[in-house]
């Protein structure tokens, strides 16, 4: 019997300059469906996407952290890797978004459409910007454990992702997450600032909700046409509405319980659509040893766009069986 496909979207964090370069150069499917993106992101960024992410004065680890940019770029360059891999022939039963991947799930699901999800990314970052404080993301690897044995170091931010045991993220506003990340360094601790400068998934965005509504009480919500898996309320998503988009950019994300709750269902195959196979790293570490289930990404940091495709398309002919 053949395990479902589920189709999984990365958010911010996972963006960098360059990404998808080799593909964008080589690959002429993917070529056209990211020049379709940036035909639609053009009028709404008011240049073009891009030439953002392939900036010739930017390296790749320069921090993307426009927040308004890095939006737009990761829903196009996944909404693109999703075209070509359906072309490959593969079809999702699930799809499962982290934070802004959420909207690039909506998207694909046929729940709004392509111009509402590339313009609404956009204007809630220019929200975020014109009205919530700076603020600072790390990513901690090590156990939850530390956040009870060192509860004062984490006093003035929040559990905002919780990716799998050994693994969550922390955000704050600036001073309070350089302290922790000092402090943390002190302890020991591994940790990593992710390129995001606001306050996603905590209380500072919460001023900026009614005008955040605002602008999705113009959408239209289609009924999903490929069910869709929140990782901010780790259950099927029945009905997109103002309130699951809002839920989705202000509570916290819980990926490992989400994964464990499509598992408990059967087996899977865990596809990675984002641009640093972040998602497939982190399956890897959510399912327990001798699993029947599998992750596989399509492209990752390291270039090589085409060899990765073709290690996925190799990788997918068996797994999907």
């Amino acid at each position: 019997m053949t395990r479902p496909t589920v189709f999984m979207y990365s958010g911010q964090g996972s963006q960098y300059f360059h990404m998808t370069r080799e593909l964008y150069e080589r690959h002429p499917r993917y070529r056209l469906w990211l020049d379709h993106c940036d035909d639609i992101a053009f009028p709404v960024l008011g240049k073009s996407v891009v030439d953002t992410i392939f900036d010739p004065d930017r390296s790749k680890s320069d921090p993307f952290d426009s927040l308004a940019d890095s939006n737009a770029a990761l829903l196009c360059v996944e909404y693109s890797l999703t075209r070509v891999i359906q072309e490959m022939g593969h079809r999702p039963d699930a799809l499962v978004g982290y934070s802004l991947g959420e909207i690039t799930a909506a998207v694909v699901a046929e729940v709004i459409p392509l111009e509402f999800g590339i313009s609404f990314a956009v204007e809630f970052a220019r929200i975020l910007a014109e009205r919530t404080p700076l603020s600072g993301m790390l990513a901690v690897l090590c156990s939850a454990e530390v956040l009870r044995s060192h509860a004062g170091l984490f006093a003035d931010c929040w559990v905002t992702g919780r990716n799998f045991d050994g693994n969550f993220v922390v955000s704050g506003r600036v001073d309070a997450v350089a302290r922790l990340e000092h402090a943390l360094g002190q302890e020991a601790v591994v940790c990593q600032r992710l390129p995001v400068n606001y306050g996603v998934h905590t209380e500072l965005i919460d001023p900026v909700e009614e005008e955040v509504r605002g602008i999705l009480g113009t959408a239209t919500f289609a009924p999903p046409r490929i069910p869709i898996v929140s990782s901010a309320s780790t259950d099927q998503v029945v009905e997109v509405t103002a309130d699951v988009v809002w839920a989705a950019m202000r509570r916290p994300v819980d990926f490992a319980q989400t994964i464990e709750k499509v598992t408990a269902a059967g087996d899977a195959t865990f596809m990675d659509l984002g641009p640093s196979a972040t998602l497939a790293t982190f399956v890897k570490y959510i399912l327990p040893p001798g699993s029947g289930s599998a992750q596989v990404h399509t492209i990752n940091r390291f270039g090589q766009d085409l060899k990765a495709l073709s290690e996925f398309q190799a990788k997918t002919a068996s797994s999907c069986g």
